[in-house]
């Protein structure tokens, strides 16, 4: 039994809904990448300072302000909180499989471009980023509808396509940055090469309307951005992206076989159907040499581009998903999609997962548990020792909180009339309690990698209570 209907659209509007809304607001943010990416927008809507963004009111450089934005604005809409944030994420996942249906309609007829909806919809790494306060998901849609409006135009002309293609570029640029654009360049670059040298037909591409629509949309924030803070482009071209990409001073190096797990747990459910499609390529070139090639290029080039780079994540490569999901459909055999009695029970998984395996294990990279242990609304000081990027706290709190490294620095910080909460990683908790006396040391509260200490000075406790309490574990 598969997955056919005269409506399969309406059932992949469904099937996504299902898949990426649940769950969205069941467990707290995730450190340091949602809690730090929610701080930011936070602070966008306290301060009113779209441009540029900051955290705990430094400049943020390392990423361009388009994502942050719209978090911003779903926090205006809404109102600040879990659901809030992720749900630019699950919205963007959701165009994004509309576009690829769109597009597989384009390439392999209106069948099979429901099929690469549905195995882009069900694939465990779109699955999982949909649900994130990460840039990536945003970034995955606008280059894909960027491709699809480059493909419209290579087969049918138009210059409508171009501005499209070159407007969705910028906005993918202006969401991560020079990837947004460097990724279309180099999978419609192979095509036009082979059309030209090959097919001996020439790509009419209206230069100087794509450039000048790019130029229009992209340019404009980084320069108010260079005009309120000089050096804000210098550190975010160079430090943020050429030198993250030349040299490992960010610590995220890895092997260059990185990205063939990624891959292959990334195509989970589908996975198992990769080398039926891998078989039958040299079928489909010489059927779709055009189309193969697109493609290829949308997976190949970026996942090498990204395997020489000397810094390496799971989601760089996550632009390319849709494309596998489109191959995948163009040598799926006929136009029967993926079985039923697959697709349900990866639903419910998914479902499960977001919704009770996530707040299960949100306890171990969240720090939202400490605010309600403290007194709410009063002005105690709030620091972290050695736990620096357990930036969900600064979100749920609603306080700045400031950073240690050494204790020696936090006893001078500590405040001398009024008492102050300390977070700390559970190994550093003895640094902590060795300031008892002639501080008064409380543990309030631990999470399984978090520890919460109410800290008292002398001036405000008798000598007989300064005994630490220890922490029990949870």
């Amino acid at each position: 039994m598969c997955l056919r209907s005269n409506h399969s659209w309406l059932l992949i509007f469904l099937l996504s809904l299902a898949i990426f809304l649940p769950g969205l607001g069941a467990y707290p943010l995730l450190d340091p990448d949602e809690g730090r990416n929610a701080q930011v927008a936070l602070e966008i809507v306290n301060s009113g300072h779209w441009i540029p963004p900051t955290l705990k009111g430094e400049i943020r450089y390392q990423k361009p302000p388009l994502y942050y934005w719209l978090v911003a604005s779903t926090f205006l809409l809404i109102g600040p909180g879990e659901f809030a944030a992720r749900l630019p994420s699950a919205l963007a996942a959701i165009m994004g499989v509309w576009i690829t249906l769109l597009l597989g309609t384009h390439l392999w007829g209106r069948e099979k471009g429901y099929i690469a909806a549905l195995l882009q919809a069900t694939s465990l790494i779109y699955v999982g980023y949909a649900h994130i306060v990460i840039f990536d998901m945003l970034l995955t849609f606008f280059i894909l509808a960027s491709l699809f409006f480059s493909w419209k135009a290579l087969e049918e002309g138009g210059k409508k396509s171009w501005a499209l293609a070159s407007l969705l570029a910028a906005l993918a640029f202006l969401t991560k940055g020079p990837i947004g654009l460097v990724t279309p360049l180099m999978v419609l670059l192979p095509i036009i090469l082979y059309k030209t040298l090959v097919d001996k037909e020439k790509t009419p591409i209206p230069w100087l309307l794509v450039v000048l629509v790019f130029l229009v949309i992209a340019v404009p924030p980084f320069i108010l951005a260079e005009l309120k803070n000089p050096g804000y482009c210098y550190r975010f071209f160079w430090e943020e992206n050429v030198l993250r990409y030349f040299t490992p001073r960010f610590h995220r190096g890895a092997p260059f076989y990185y990205y063939l797990p990624v891959i292959i747990l990334g195509l989970l459910p589908w996975t198992f159907f990769l080398p039926r499609t891998l078989t039958r390529l040299k079928a489909l070139w010489r059927l779709y040499p055009h189309r193969t090639l697109f493609l290829a290029s949308w997976i190949v080039l970026p996942t090498l581009f990204f395997t020489l780079s000397k810094s390496k994540m799971p989601h760089y490569i996550l632009p390319t998903f849709p494309a596998w999901a489109l191959l995948m459909a163009g040598t799926w055999k006929g136009n029967k999609g993926p079985p039923l009695k697959v697709t349900i029970p990866v639903l419910i998984i998914y479902i499960l997962g977001f919704t009770v395996a996530m707040p299960i294990y949100s306890a171990r990279k969240s720090a939202a548990f400490a605010v309600p242990l403290m007194v709410q609304n009063d002005k105690a000081p709030l620091y972290t020792y050695k736990a620096k990027k357990s930036y969900s706290l600064a979100f749920y709190s609603g306080k700045k909180v400031q950073d240690f490294r050494s204790v020696e620095k936090l006893k001078k910080a500590l405040p001398q009339e009024s008492k102050a909460y300390i977070l700390t990683k559970r190994d550093k908790l003895p640094s902590i309690l060795a300031l008892s006396p002639p501080y008064s040391v409380k543990v309030m509260g631990t999470s399984p990698r978090l520890v919460l200490v109410e800290i008292t000075p002398p001036s405000l406790h008798s000598p007989s209570s300064t005994t630490p309490s220890e922490p029990t574990a949870k």
